[in-house]
């Protein structure tokens, strides 16, 4: 039996599916209205469903979900459709586009590199319609709220044409995943079809989680928007004073950048850019030194000057703030989020923002230190797990290393903690001993003593590491254990200027980081499952509202069902948690940026308020 057959067998029917749409706001993800649905049977290509939706009250769906599987090409769009439309949330789904990311991901990059007619035409498929022409249709859909009779006539034929031309991937990458997976029993299909069900399930709840949106502070974020321009300036002047990158009119000087570089110690790790081969800059490159306080000025910097354009603070028609979550948008299966439009993805304290609606809360429930655990509980690294389980595996390490007395705590000692950060962080990424070195603020010396300690204590969790890197040399593929995988020609890849570039270290990371993406996705459908509302999704945590009352019960209920999210990926890993009854407040390195902000822009606000002299 072939892969195709098996899932022939396994339903009723398999429909492609495509839904045309128009959003309401600049996030789009709220739908406005669902202009058509369409849909085709998979194996049976005669056998197809036109529905005209738009202007119409009620639209009853053709199909029973629980006996169909659909196959849409980016599902969270034809998910939310449904849910405009009050037809549910299906219960088995193929996203081609999230199938074809995990095959091809790591090989294509740029944009338009994985959407519908790149990837017909990967599979020979050239008599597509090109992106001028779905230009124009689409253009068609969006530009109007009313439709004549040739316009209907056009924009289903539009929407088949993407029906059909899905159906037809979807066909070709069934016989790419079972030759590239060698798939060839039963258990193997099984196993296989059960993975990518779970893939587009998940595509489906985010969506839930993006038509939830983030409850914030209207007003506070109307007055930062409305005097933002006039503090601007003078509270970057305040910043840079830390870090001295920045000319009096608020533009990087690079000869400076590259000092800040060189007194945190990164100059042999910094990556360089391909056209000019100076020093990366970009943010999203910083994120990666955020914990170091340098940078995370620098970067609180970057994010004030951003700021006039960033879309948060143009809230949706309900107050609430909106991004798409770009689930899998990196190569491990993680949330990639526009910056430009997801409060989470800049300086925290932009998080003060955020507010619960009114007979409400928030919670933060993350995953506490996730990566160390996930790491643990793979490599079966007794060691490292007794780390973890004591509390706080980052001081029980710094504890076996010497490093503090034994009543040590994070509170006592948070320096120590912090360095050993640094080893795990250097254990994760390949990072050698002037990485260590130049962060511990030691010589190289005593940095590889401490390293070489470091490494025999989990000598079992450093053997597995290495024997990863070595199956991905003979298999050119990493995969989690609910099937996500990256796949690689050796230990380097091409990038879009044609360049080689290593990816070791990112292979390094790849299962802690893959299987964390994985838990995410169990947690965020078993807490839907229970009827949580989850208004975002933030790496390895979750926002949740709900109802003040009973709200303590259902905080544990939530944390019960993430703790088993995690133990059926990997193990059980501890969740914390945060309430939040008002404006969330951060850590008071973090606090103390939003208050200085709104102080000024009230002080500003004030003054400008002020009668002139002689009036």
């Amino acid at each position: 039996m072939s892969f195709t057959n098996y899932i022939k067998k396994s339903f009723p029917r398999v429909l492609s599916v495509d839904t045309e749409f128009r959003y309401k706001d600049k996030s789009k993800t709220i739908i406005d209205e669902v202009v058509c649905v369409v849909f085709q049977d998979v194996f049976n290509p005669k056998d197809t469903f036109k529905l005209w939706t738009a202007g119409q009250k009620f639209n009853k769906c053709p199909f029973d979900f629980r006996d169909c599987l659909l196959v849409p090409f980016m599902a969270t769009a034809e998910a939310q459709s449904f849910l405009t439309l009050f037809w549910g949330t299906p219960y088995n789904v193929w996203d081609t586009f999230v199938e074809n990311s995990r095959l091809y991901k790591c090989f294509r990059s740029g944009k338009g590199a994985l959407n519908l007619l790149t990837t017909a035409n990967h599979y020979g498929m050239n008599e597509v319609m090109t992106k001028e022409q779905k230009d124009i249709e689409r253009n068609i859909i969006i530009n109007n709220t009313t439709y004549d009779s040739e316009q209907k006539e056009r924009i289903l034929d539009y929407c088949f044409q993407d029906v059909d031309l899905t159906r037809r991937v979807f066909l070709k990458q069934i016989e790419d995943i079972e030759n590239k997976n060698h798939l060839k029993t039963d258990e193997d299909y099984k196993r296989e079809l059960t993975q990518i069900l779970f893939r587009g399930i998940s595509q489906c709840h985010v969506s839930k989680v993006e038509k939830a949106g983030i409850p914030c502070d209207y007003n506070k974020i109307k007055l930062f928007k409305d005097n933002w321009d006039h503090v601007e300036q003078q509270l970057i002047k305040k910043y840079n004073k830390e870090i001295d990158c920045f000319d009096e009119f608020g533009t990087l000087k690079y000869a400076k950048f590259v000092e800040l570089v060189k007194r945190n110690g990164l100059i042999d790790k910094w990556d360089l850019t391909f056209k000019t081969g100076k020093l990366r800059t970009d943010k999203k490159y910083i994120q990666k030194f955020e914990h170091l306080k340098d940078f995370k000025t620098y970067k609180t910097i970057k994010d004030l000057q951003n700021m006039t354009r960033l879309s948060i603070f143009n809230p949706s028609h309900d107050g609430k703030i909106r991004t798409s979550w770009n689930m899998f948008g990196t190569e491990t299966g993680r949330c990639s989020p526009s910056s430009s439009g997801n409060i989470f993805g800049g300086s925290k304290w932009q998080r003060s923002f955020i507010k619960p609606i009114w007979g409400h809360c928030l919670v933060y429930l993350d995953y506490e230190q996730q990566e160390l655990a996930i790491a643990g509980y793979l490599s079966g690294d007794k060691k490292l797990i007794e780390a973890y389980n004591s509390g706080c595996g980052y001081m029980q390490t710094a504890k076996w290393l010497g490093m503090v007395p034994e009543y040590a705590t994070k509170e006592t000692h948070p320096k120590e903690r912090d360095d050993v950060k640094v080893l795990f962080f250097a254990l994760n990424y390949g990072a050698g001993p002037r990485y260590v070195s130049q962060n511990m603020k030691v010589s190289l010396l005593k940095a590889n003593y401490i390293l070489l300690r470091f490494k025999q204590l989990y000598k079992v969790c450093v053997s597995w590491i290495n024997g990863v890197l070595k199956s991905v040399a003979m298999t050119n593929r990493i995969t989690t254990r609910l099937g996500w995988q990256r796949h690689s020609n050796g230990h380097f890849k091409i990038d879009k200027h044609g360049q080689t570039k290593g990816i070791r270290n990112t292979l390094l990371n790849f299962p802690m980081q893959g299987n964390g993406s994985d838990i995410l996705r169990q947690a965020m459908i078993k807490l839907h499952e229970a009827n949580f509302e989850i208004v975002a999704l933030v790496h390895d945590a979750v926002l949740v509202q709900v109802p003040l009352g009973d709200h303590e019960s259902r905080i544990k209920e939530a944390i019960k069902i993430m703790v088993e999210a995690s133990e059926f990926v990997v193990g059980p890993i501890r969740v914390g948690k945060e309430i939040i009854y008002s404006n969330w407040k951060q850590s008071d390195k973090d606090q103390k940026y939003f208050d200085e902000i709104m102080k000024e822009i009230s002080t500003y606000v004030q003054s400008a308020n002020q009668p002139g002299p002689g009036v």
